[in-house]
């Protein structure tokens, strides 16, 4: 019997972005969950039935976590068949711009690049599609809850925390004629950390993360 496939939960965050064309709507962002490990994730490679332990497995991830990042910091991207490109971008540093041939006689490019980032393009090709629509296919999306951002004290000290509310429960309240508003919640950081930006359009890129899939680490 296959294995029932796992949600990835969706939550709802209000854009109270004042005079934004999308204020007061809700956007859709990823219900992320606990950061794996290497460890735990050689760990889940084995339970899939691979025909190595977890202590040959973590060592390839490891020896894979030593060698990328040097391949890209030479400008060498590297491509993982049925995963992605890993590639290297600069960062310009504010008015930073060579303003002409002359003024790039002896220029440091320390000067002008602010950082290096590693960024993650994903399989494309048409045998290992994972890019943003398609990889949605595999996906299992589930509603969860309506997200909120509130300050609060603790100990006489002002925190900044979040609130879950379930779906379900927030449209229950509200037709029985409660507030919609989700900082009735039922506690903090339930269910995982919440990714994504609330959209501020009616159309298009309401996430916030539109674009191109590649991923700036």
């Amino acid at each position: 019997m296959a294995k029932e496939k796992i949600a990835l939960g969706i939550n709802l965050r209000q854009n109270k972005i004042t005079g934004n064309s999308g204020y007061g709507k809700y956007y859709p962002e990823v219900d992320v969950q606990k950061t794996l490990s290497l460890r735990g994730f050689a760990k889940h490679m084995t339970d899939h039935g691979s025909m190595f332990g977890r202590d040959i497995l973590e060592a390839v991830l490891i020896k894979i976590t030593e060698c990328l990042p040097e391949l890209v910091s030479q400008g060498v991207p590297v491509q993982l068949d049925g995963l992605g490109t890993f590639y290297p971008t600069a960062q310009v540093k504010k008015d930073a711009g060579v303003a002409s041939i002359e003024a790039m006689d002896g220029l440091n490019p320390n000067d002008i690049v602010e950082a290096i980032h590693i960024r993650f393009l994903p399989d494309t090709s048409k045998l290992d599609n994972i890019s943003g629509k398609v990889f949605k296919e595999s996906c299992s999306l589930e509603l969860r809850n309506i997200v909120d951002t509130q300050k609060v004290t603790i100990n006489d000290k002002v925190r900044v925390v979040q609130t879950l509310t379930p779906i379900a429960t927030a449209v229950a309240q509200t037709r029985a004629g409660g507030s919609s508003n989700s900082g009735s919640g039922s506690g903090t950081n339930t269910g995982g950390n919440t990714g994504g930006n609330t959209g501020g359009n009616d159309g298009g890129d309401n996430g916030g993360g539109g674009g191109d899939d590649g991923m700036q680490i």
